[in-house]
């Protein structure tokens, strides 16, 4: 049964003047490579030395899913490191490895450090500011410097903001979505080593972290360090690293007509570029679906044809664990789902997004993205799975017809797909996390395949403070500020 069938005619033929079913449709898909390190991982290909970065993976696996499901052939960049490469094309054999010659990396290599240059990680006072305040409102984390105290001896930190410092599961999950970030970072030949640069507010001799550090340490006769269970360094190299990779896999896979699936941190990246330039639009988007339990999309279509969505589907790997044994398995599983006819029906919809002319506004636009919102509607109700916690669905924010250039920050991050149309589709962290959190009994099927490594431990607990304390200080710790 296809979508109209299983719809009913009169529905869809409602939409079905902005649909040709007869375009053909090759929907190609770009994975990066910390997503498949991080699926490689629970599928027990690598054993795994850090405990925290499970959650993480399962998000890595949860995009790889989609991306199957969502694509007609997938690829990916050939840029591991040797002594991983071979293994990693066996691993993945479905997927075409793109082989860049060393000019053309090289350029874009250069292009990317470039980008990441100029998102500088601003701080204002004990707090981060300026562009990186959207990056962790996607990632739904409040940063704060702060002296730890121990008698007379302080110590640099970056604390995270929470209402009870006895539930930080979240928090220390992404803890682990950076940590993945700086692995990551060892192993593909990107070519250009650069350090990400950082601000503060009055302190224009700032300009990176060791000069944020030194400054702090010049001024507390009581500075021992920065604190072992910081997450600063990881914080400023995660946020480089991710705008960095991000350019570098949206330029990639501009150049062969893809659209492009990237590992966690980089998605809310990309959706913090969003916020910066719409963030009321962005947060209404969102915050409508997470209230309407019904609703499968919410739209804002601007007349100039500019459109943002943002789109309710299942939580693929809540339901391919529930009929599957293994991870292993779900991946199988899926790459024969992607041939059924709704898959089908959303890579055409989709592609028809990605070719909408300039002249077919928001009318066009419109019938479009209703036929998506029928499209997700059949999906959750036929791949939901309902734990005991809820519903496990998953959030993505989307960008469809615009042209690049509506905005600086988006302008430099999509700058191949400048006066054309395009669609891009953002998966939001924070309710991917939040489905991690309430797998329950599906959560031990996920980790089934996991190979501990000898080594193998959780990180130091990340450095937590109760909100209330922001602005006080007591014989802990206090704010840090110059």
């Amino acid at each position: 049964m296809n979508l109209a069938e299983s719809l009913g005619d009169c529905e869809f033929q409602s939409v079905n003047t902005a649909y040709d079913e007869n375009m053909p449709v090759d929907r190609k898909v770009l994975v990066d490579n910390a997503t498949l390190s991080g699926v490689e991982r629970l599928i027990g290909e690598s054993r795994v030395r850090n405990l925290g970065n499970v959650d993480n993976d399962i998000l890595c696996l949860e995009k790889l899913l989609t991306a199957i499901l969502f694509s007609d052939a997938l690829m990916a960049i050939d840029d591991y490191k040797e002594e991983y490469r071979s293994k990693r094309s066996r691993q993945f054999s479905f997927i075409k490895f793109l082989k860049l010659d060393h000019v053309s990396y090289a350029d874009l290599s250069g292009k990317a450090a470039d980008f990441a240059r100029s998102m500088t990680f601003s701080f204002d006072g004990s707090k981060p500011a300026g562009d990186v305040v959207s990056f962790f409102e996607a990632l739904r984390i409040d940063p704060q410097l702060r002296w730890d105290v121990f008698v007379s001896s302080e110590y640099l930190t970056m604390s995270l903001l929470v209402r009870d410092t006895r539930d930080v599961g979240y928090e220390n999950s992404i803890d682990g979505v950076f940590r993945n970030e700086s692995a990551n970072a060892d192993v593909v030949l990107a070519g250009i080593k650069f350090d990400a640069p950082v601000s503060m507010e009055h302190h224009a001799e700032i300009s990176s972290i060791k000069d944020l550090v030194d400054a702090f340490a010049s001024n507390n006769p009581n500075f021992r360090g920065s604190s072992s269970g910081s997450l600063l360094a990881r914080c400023i190299f995660g946020y480089g690293w991710a705008a960095e990779r991000s350019y570098f896999y949206n330029a990639v896979a501009a150049q062969n007509n893809a659209s492009v699936f990237l590992a966690p941190l980089r998605d809310a990246f990309c959706e913090g570029c969003c916020r910066l330039e719409s963030r009321s639009q962005v947060e209404s988007l969102l915050a409508a679906l997470k209230s309407k339990s019904q609703a499968t999309m919410a739209k804002i279509v601007e007349s100039s044809g500019q459109a943002k969505f943002a789109l309710k589907l299942p939580f693929f790997s809540a339901y391919l664990i529930s009929i599957c044994d293994n991870p292993r398995q779900c991946i199988e599983h899926a790459l024969e789902l992607r041939n059924r006819s709704e898959f089908r029906d959303c890579r055409s919809i989709l592609h028809n997004l990605d070719f909408l002319s300039v002249g077919e506004r928001s009318a066009e636009l419109n019938r479009i993205l209703g036929l998506l919102e029928q499209s997700c509607d059949s999906l959750l109700r036929k791949y939901g799975v309902a734990t005991a916690n809820g519903l496990q669905v998953s959030l993505s924010l989307g960008l469809a017809g615009i042209s690049a250039g509506t905005s600086i920050k988006l302008d430099r991050l999509f700058p191949f797909y400048r006066n054309r149309p395009f669609s891009r589709l953002f998966r939001n962290i924070a309710q991917d996390m939040v489905n991690v959190e309430r797998l329950g009994g599906l959560y031990e099927k996920l980790c089934a395949s996991v190979k501990e490594h000898q080594d193998a431990g959780y990180p130091s607990r990340t450095s937590v403070t109760p909100k209330f304390m922001e602005r006080r200080e007591n014989e802990y710790g206090r704010p840090a500020k110059l």
